[in-house]
């Protein structure tokens, strides 16, 4: 009996038509970026172009909308067929280079690329949760909220949107409370990253796995902080206060200073904690390319072995996949280490109290 050879296809939908046939005689290389948050998707399509067909009649135009999917083949068994669809994006450049002359198309997610983040309003907020400004957010601009951070959501006092976009806005807020954002074409969601880098890993890369093609790891102790300090004013008491979260990463003695707006103390300790966790999660990074695996998503989780000090569990920042006639199907993950983990602020405590108080009181974690 034959065995069926694996193979990798692309199908691009252009301003709805399926061009699939069309561009894969001209086909060089295909790639999809996953951001786990905070960044725009992507995709990159570069063409053979000796003849002149991209860029004078074919040339794509900016602004045209494309649907992408990778399609497989008896990838990983026989008869098997699987897609990962990549989403819809806008195309926002075109480059032409050479020799040989070759046409590259970037584009970005349709609806990050325009008023979600390039339209600046100015808007108040009093007495609301943060769910609920990422709910007004998302309907506004024709989007469906996924709010995934059960356990923190702060209520706020009063916030001030001025003369900044909404995605913009949204971003600083979510980001001193350690929630992600992700934008899809229909879809803002808004996730604890704490959380997510606690969730059960979607898949296994072990050191000897014949689909890696090259690895890279990384531990570092600069830019690493052992606590988080945080000074607020609190405007009822008009005392000036700071909080002191301690975390356990090994090899520093510095800590991270914080000069940010508080509404209470629990919200105080809550942005040093989600602070102190921002700066530390890429104490140990790593970077795996392999075999396109479709399970990898920006995101997820994955585990690591074979390693010795660098095994764990850890969370897909990006992970791009890429289609091309030189090295067919391959995904390359961009990962930090997630789960339980040194920095977190979890293990130590927390210290409070007005300043020069020598922290005579503490909060147990």
């Amino acid at each position: 009996m034959e065995t069926q050879a694996r193979r990798a296809r692309l199908i691009l939908v252009y301003e709805g038509a399926d061009i699939s046939k069309d561009i894969a005689p001209f086909l060089i290389s295909f790639s999809y970026t996953d951001n786990a948050s905070d960044k725009a998707d992507d995709l990159s399509i570069t063409l053979e172009d000796r003849k002149g067909r991209w860029r004078d009649p074919w040339f794509p135009a900016k602004g045209s909308v494309i649907h992408a999917t990778i399609v497989t083949h008896d990838w990983k068994t026989a008869n098997q067929t699987e897609a990962l669809p990549c989403g819809t994006f806008e195309i926002d450049e075109v480059t032409c280079s050479g020799p040989p002359t070759q046409v590259a198309i970037k584009a970005v997610s349709t609806l990050v690329s325009k008023h979600l983040r390039q339209e600046q309003k100015t808007r108040a907020w009093e007495n609301v949760k943060l769910s609920t400004i990422a709910e007004d957010i998302a309907q506004k601009n024709g989007l469906n909220l996924f709010w995934d951070s059960p356990e923190n959501d702060p209520l706020f006092e009063r916030r001030d949107q001025v003369e900044v976009s909404d995605l913009g806005f949204l971003l600083n807020l979510c980001r001193s409370y350690g929630i992600g954002i992700k934008v899809t074409d229909t879809q803002l969601a808004c996730y604890d990253e704490e959380m997510y880098e606690a969730k059960e890993a979607v898949g296994a890369i072990t050191f000897g796995d014949k689909r890696i093609k090259d690895y890279r790891f990384r531990t570092k102790t600069r830019g690493i902080y052992k606590g988080a300090r945080l000074q607020y004013h609190h405007h009822i008491k008009d005392e000036d206060f700071e909080v002191y979260v301690e975390g356990d990463s090994e090899g520093t003695d510095e800590d991270l200073v914080i000069n940010q707006m508080a509404d209470t103390l629990d919200d105080a300790e809550r942005i040093a904690s989600k602070k102190l966790h921002d700066a530390n999660k890429k104490e140990t990074t790593g970077a795996i390319t392999m075999v396109g695996d479709m399970r990898f998503l920006g995101g997820n989780n994955v585990d690591v072995s074979g390693w010795g000090k660098f095994d764990g569990t850890y969370f897909i920042e990006k992970v791009t996949h890429s289609v091309s006639k030189s090295s067919g199907y391959t995904t390359n993950l961009d990962l930090r280490l997630g789960g339980p983990k040194k920095g977190k602020g979890k293990k130590g405590k927390t210290k409070y109290g007005p300043l020069d108080s020598g922290f005579e009181t503490y909060k147990s974690e």
